[in-house]
């Protein structure tokens, strides 16, 4: 990275006189720098042509580092595969393949170090592209996301959620985590071999949107990061999927805000529950034609544009379209990065995607008034609140994923049963009811559906 910064000299002459040079040049350095960098590069190089991440954990010191922690009978073999925040290395135990994902050396320690950078040549970046470019948005931004892609005892949490998701789905294949193998530091999986989607020139099937969009809209989660390095086709075409580090639960409010739009329904509400903060932009006033334009597409299209840079948006709104980024929650960012990383995999191949057809399949609405339709959960400390959160009914199935671990001991101590409960919930076909409400200390837990 460092060396990357004393090249910005020649760099300013090279983008002004040479800008399509100087953005592949940009692209690749980041991802020569590992980090954050990486994970910028990676962002910036999707859809052209790049090398991967050089590795910086020798096979021999990841040995050593896992057996460390977990004494016992797990061979490593020499192949890794390195990746912007860690490398994955290869391993048997027991005649099992195994994956080991391990974090870059000292990442966590230079979280801050590695934002100011990124952010650095992120603004040089943005001077080749024309456009703005606003480092408070995006520090926040990086700031959270990446405190918790470094935590892979958050990541393999997430892993799981997806697999009780998807794992009666015989479209998908999410690798199983080996709980007794990981903690914060290792991730260790089962390995599930696939042909990742950067090197596949065509694709049989769309199941990869139906991945996004059943996760997202039916259960409230999000694949943060689903570029072409993080999926892939197995045996039979089952759409294996990788790197849960950049997920997020998305409440109720917001999956709502986001299916409104998309069926153009009450535009208004649906941008601010959304998370799009349009009263504060120039687009106040003008919801139904930005809805159309962000939106439509998506449905309308066989082809779905580039929704954040298309043309088309250039020319009606110009960089207005760009402040959108400073009047958003970071899961909207996330949300938009991951699709638009699908989404050009198949530009770059002319597959076409019918992602109308897709997306009409996930947009069921409960309109029975008798029904409950979201599972709400509140949490006071000493009678403030400090989390209310609402996600859609469809998550009830992994009630015991929602709650903390301290949540969950309390729960068994007072003689519930989670099991019982969502039965006696769908029996009830799912009528409007509280679920439970304790105390822990100075903060109580409630939970209700209506």
């Amino acid at each position: 990275m460092f060396s990357t910064l004393l090249k910005i000299p020649y760099l300013k002459a090279k983008y002004k006189y040479f800008p399509d040079k100087a953005q592949k040049f940009w692209a690749q350095e980041l991802l020569n720098s590992q980090g954050l960098s990486a994970k910028l590069g990676q962002v910036l190089a999707q859809g052209k042509e790049s090398e991967l991440p050089k590795s910086s954990i020798p096979v021999a010191k990841a040995e050593a580092l896992f057996r460390k922690a977990f004494p016992g009978e797990v061979e490593f073999s020499q192949e890794v595969c390195a990746a912007s925040m860690g490398q994955v290395f290869f391993a048997r135990r027991a005649g099992q393949e195994l994956a080991i994902k391990l974090l870059h050396p000292g990442i966590k320690e230079k979280l801050r170090s590695e934002i100011d950078n990124v952010l650095l040549l992120g603004g040089y970046f943005a001077k080749t592209n024309r456009f703005t470019f606003n480092r408070d948005v995006f520090r926040g931004f990086l700031t959270e996301v990446f405190q918790e892609e470094t935590d892979l005892a958050r990541e393999g949490q997430f892993q799981e959620k997806f697999l009780r998701i998807f794992d009666q789905d015989q479209r998908f294949k999410v690798p199983r985590v080996i709980e007794e193998l990981s903690s914060s530091d290792f991730l260790t999986q089962e390995l599930v071999h696939a042909r990742l989607a950067r090197d596949l020139k065509t694709f049989p099937h769309h199941h990869i949107f139906d991945f996004f969009f059943t996760a997202l809209l039916e259960h409230g989660v999000l694949h943060g990061d689903l570029n072409d390095r993080n999926w892939g086709l197995g045996q039979n075409d089952v759409v294996a999927v990788y790197d849960y580090g950049c997920s997020q639960v998305v409440s109720g409010r917001r999956v709502n805000g986001l299916k409104k739009l998309l069926q153009n329904h009450d535009v208004v509400a649906g941008f601010l529950e959304f998370g799009i903060r349009l009263e504060a932009t120039p687009f106040k006033g003008h919801e139904q034609e930005l809805r159309d334009r962000l939106f439509g597409p998506l449905i309308d299209r066989p082809i779905a544009p580039d929704l954040a840079y298309s043309q088309e948006l250039q020319h009606t709104y110009g960089d207005k379209i760009k402040s959108l980024r400073e009047f958003t929650d970071p899961w909207v960012l996330l949300m938009m990065r991951s699709l638009f990383s699908l989404i050009r995999v198949y530009q770059d191949r002319k597959v076409p995607i019918p992602l109308g057809d897709v997306i009409a399949r996930h947009l069921t609405v409960i309109n029975d008034p008798g029904k409950a339709t979201g599972i709400n959960i509140e949490v006071l400390e000493d009678g403030k609140q400090v989390v209310s959160m609402t996600l859609p009914m469809s998550a009830l199935d992994n009630m015991e994923g929602l709650m903390p671990d301290k949540v969950l001991e309390r729960i068994q101590q007072e003689g519930l049963n989670l099991t019982d409960l969502i039965v006696r919930v769908k029996a009830s076909d799912y009528a409007a009811q509280e679920l439970f409400h304790l105390s822990i200390e100075s903060r109580s837990y409630k939970v209700w559906i209506d």
